[in-house]
């Protein structure tokens, strides 16, 4: 349950965090991006976020690989859920050795590190959406909801000119949710009828 929860909290802390910073730095939700509250004066309040719900994610993880409602697939979306936690804290890291690793081509260890979220936060709800459907079809029916509005709004904010870029990754990243916050949900269910069986024993 202690993971379901943390999930849950976790899971919308960059939301929070990203109004939080957004009015604080006069953020326009429309043309600015989380990355551009990253690299501002503020951007301690997005570190913040960032490293909750890296937390959440390896928690999601923990919870996921205990549950293990599938094969191959389920064990191969906890992986893309703990690569996931990874490059969340490295993102909220990345100014710190930004120097260090840094293309000729003048390409930021933040632009590397966040073409990974594309392929990760696609496969993982793909690959678990067979074993949610164990626990009930609106599981695996968000997740698969997931997956394709991330990468069609993912894939569009790429493209986008940077009047309009920012509310796009937005779109996006609430995607993200209809993985998330149904996993700890699922999560927290499996915990309360393990503790109702616990106490009716």
């Amino acid at each position: 349950m202690f993971c379901g929860l943390v999930g849950l909290a976790g899971s919308l802390a960059p939301l929070v965090t990203a109004v939080w910073a957004g009015i604080v730095a006069e953020h326009d939700l429309v043309a600015d991006t989380l990355s551009d509250l990253a690299r501002g004066p503020h951007k301690m309040i997005m570190d913040v976020g960032f490293y909750i719900h890296a937390s959440a994610l390896v928690c999601l993880a923990i919870a996921a690989a205990h549950a293990h409602l599938g094969r191959a697939a389920w064990s191969a979306g906890i992986f893309c859920l703990a690569l996931l936690a990874l490059v969340v804290s490295l993102l909220g890291l990345y100014d710190d050795f930004h120097n260090s690793w840094e293309a000729a081509d003048s390409v930021t260890v933040h632009t590397k590190l966040s073409v990974l979220l594309g392929p990760l936060y696609l496969a993982g709800p793909l690959l678990m959406a067979p074993g949610a459907a164990r626990a009930g079809p609106v599981y695996a029916g968000l997740f698969v909801v997931s997956a394709v509005i991330w990468i069609v709004f993912a894939t569009l904010f790429k493209m986008a000119p940077t009047g309009y870029d920012g509310i796009l990754e937005k779109v996006a990243i609430v995607a993200t949710l209809l993985w998330t916050v149904p996993m700890s949900r699922l999560i927290l269910a499996r915990g309360w009828l393990a503790l109702a069986r616990q106490r009716e024993g």
